[in-house]
């Protein structure tokens, strides 16, 4: 809002006529003053052309002064026009302000809500990368956070349930894997190692009756095992079979208890001097009959399983000698193969 031009012209009109009107009588009191026209003394004179210079001086100051004012409450007069103009948009402003807050406020409240969501799928993608990963202990305590930081309980008991399932899977499968592994070392009689691996389940599950079975099982497997290599053995005994007899009892031999051992010590003592014999009688056929591989082979063979034997003795002093002839033996038959 600001001055009309139009403002005060009566006014302005009536002080230019007035100024007028003065500047015409004091010129005109300055001219009689000057002329001495009704004056009877110089002093008069003076009185007349001072008071016609002040008339004078008085309408040029209002004729000067008067715009300044003018202009000075046209100024003041705008400038509180625009002061309401500014209040009127201040106003206006503040109230669209009011409205841009509140909706900020609804706007924080629902990136909030929608920061809140995000996070709660970040933590159920984190929960089950853990189950992928078997991480059980670090998905337990996610979804702990899903219950104490969001409030989601209901939520939460459904991971929970989802935890719960994935960890007996795993288990169940690892499981099923050991045992698959404990029976194939049963039919092997690797006792040792199937001992391993029934630890290691005991450990974990304790508490568990297949892990317990398992255990049960393996001291049923092991005196089924010994009944039948002991049949083994009295078998090869009743046939003669040497070679038999030897490698059954390599293999009975962990079994036997002392007292056991003690029973089969003179069939066993027996079982091992026919078999130096035999290796004694085909170590001197394949010297006689110049087979030095032969007779190198059965050779180590009399060392290595009867070392304090006398004939192992015996072999062992002739040892590089037989290596030599062996040696020789073995570059002749490529020699005489390429002979034409």
């Amino acid at each position: 809002m600001h001055p009309s031009p139009g403002r005060f012209s009566q006014l302005r009109m009536l002080q230019k006529l007035a100024c007028a009107i003065t500047m015409i009588g004091a010129g005109v009191l300055i001219g009689l003053g000057i002329i001495g026209y009704g004056a009877s003394d110089i002093a008069s004179t003076v009185w007349m052309v001072a008071a016609g210079g002040f008339a004078l001086f008085l309408a040029v100051m209002i004729l000067t002064i008067t715009p300044l004012l003018l202009k000075i409450e046209a100024t003041l007069a705008r400038s509180l026009g625009e002061l309401r103009d500014l209040h009127e948009t201040v106003s206006a402003q503040a109230e669209k302000l009011g409205a841009v807050e509140q909706n900020t406020r609804i706007s924080d409240s629902a990136k909030t809500l929608a920061h809140r969501s995000q996070e709660l799928d970040a933590l159920r993608e984190a929960i089950r990368e853990d189950i992928r990963t078997e991480q059980w202990e670090a998905a337990a305590h996610l979804v702990e956070a899903v219950e104490s930081r969001f409030g989601f309980r209901g939520e939460a008991d459904r991971l929970r349930e989802e935890l719960d399932d994935a960890r007996h899977g795993a288990i169940e499968s690892k499981l099923s894997e050991a045992i698959t592994l404990i029976e194939s070392h049963f039919s092997t009689q690797e006792w040792d190692r199937a001992q391993h691996e029934i630890d290691r389940l005991r450990h974990v599950l304790p508490d568990d009756a297949r892990v317990v079975a398992l255990t049960e099982r393996m001291a049923v497997l092991k005196r089924q095992h010994k009944v039948q290599l002991t049949a083994d053995w009295d078998e090869a005994l009743r046939r003669n079979d040497t070679d038999q007899a030897i490698e059954v009892l390599k293999g009975l031999d962990p079994y036997l208890t002392p007292a056991e051992g003690q029973a089969l010590q003179a069939s066993a003592r027996n079982v091992f001097k026919e078999k130096i014999l035999q290796l004694g009688v085909q170590f001197r056929f394949a010297v006689k009959e110049k087979r030095w591989k032969d007779a190198l082979d059965t050779g180590l063979e009399i060392v290595r399983d009867f070392p304090n034997a006398r004939m192992a003795n015996e072999v062992r002093d002739n040892l590089d000698g037989l290596r030599a002839r062996a040696r020789q033996t073995t570059e002749a038959k490529p020699a005489a193969a390429n002979r034409p």
